[in-house]
């Protein structure tokens, strides 16, 4: 792997940050759901930015700090969604019930919060609240807006953005902060984390559908079924009146045959290639940025982690 060393770092530093958890509780189930696997995409996006420039333990330090308070939006996502399964193990909610996990995911927010203040950079703390701030709004937003599926394609775009982009952009920014980059190179490698992580999120919308529960530890189709509309299911919808008319009389009482028969006509569909090639689009924009970045090592390094994700 291209940037073993990295990673190894990464984990090295998250490890240390955890130990540093004051509260006994919240160390031992961040241990365990850092144990459970994940990426470390954010984390990585920070670090190969930082390449851009300077690149100091600072920045692997910070690089741990977002991963934890990824890890805490985690837990409260399987709260708002009932989530039993989450990479093949139970979730905190599950295991401990709403009240424990709420706690357990509220500190170690703080936790990871703080530690990025105290490294006492302000436009990166500044840039921090800010995608907070968004990623609630989205949560609120997609929360009000359960089981209605009459939105657009620019609807959809815009709630990934805040949802799961937004979090991704705020890491390669971080980067170009951290290494004391330009503003026009910060711009591009917010860019740059924009890009992957729209193209990231339909790759998990399409999962979603597409996968057993062995493969990625959840039952299929939990979106629809949690009254969230995704891709494939709106671009069905625009060529099937029928099925677009199933999808909209969906409720939150609807039986699992009816979700199990409309994630069926999806399947068995092209809009899932379609999909796909949406994704693929978002990974051309990324790499079009990359190549303006003037550095071959940043380049390249995005570059292995983007073919990934191509289909």
């Amino acid at each position: 792997m291209i940037y073993i060393e990295e990673l190894k770092k990464i984990e090295k530093n998250i490890n240390i940050l955890i130990e540093s958890i004051p509260d006994e509780f919240t160390r031992d189930e961040t241990k365990r759901i850092i144990n459970s696997g994940g990426k470390r995409l954010r984390p990585l996006f920070l670090i190969l930015a930082c390449k851009i420039g300077i690149t100091d333990e600072s920045c692997y330090e910070i690089a741990a700090s977002l991963e934890l308070l990824h890890t805490s939006s985690l837990i409260h996502d399987d709260i708002i969604d009932h989530g039993d399964i989450r990479r093949g193990r139970e979730t905190t909610v599950s295991i401990y019930g709403r009240e424990k996990a709420i706690s357990t995911g509220g500190i170690l927010s703080l936790f990871a919060i703080d530690k990025i203040i105290s490294m006492k950079n302000e436009r990166v703390s500044i840039a921090m609240i800010d995608t907070l701030e968004t990623l609630c709004l989205g949560e609120l937003k997609q929360l009000n807006e359960r089981y209605n599926f009459d939105i657009s394609y620019s609807d959809y775009i815009t709630r990934i953005s805040q949802k799961t982009a937004s979090l991704f952009a705020l890491s390669s920014t971080m980067g170009g902060i951290l290494s004391k980059a330009d503003e026009k190179t910060i711009d591009k490698l917010h860019d740059i984390g924009f890009n992957i992580g729209c193209s990231f999120q339909i790759l998990d919308d399409i999962l979603d559908i597409v996968s057993t529960k062995k493969i990625i530890g959840k039952v299929s189709g939990m979106d629809i079924r949690g009254g969230i509309i995704t891709l494939p299911f709106l671009l069905l919808m625009e060529k099937d009146l029928e099925f677009k008319k199933n999808v909209l009389s969906i409720t939150f009482q609807s039986q699992d045959l009816e979700f199990i028969k409309l994630i069926e006509s999806v399947k068995k569909s092209s809009c899932l290639d379609e999909a796909y090639s949406i994704s693929n689009l978002f990974l051309d924009k990324a790499l079009s940025i990359l190549a303006t970045l003037g550095s071959s090592e940043v380049e390249e390094k995005f570059s292995y982690l983007i073919d990934k994700l191509y289909k």
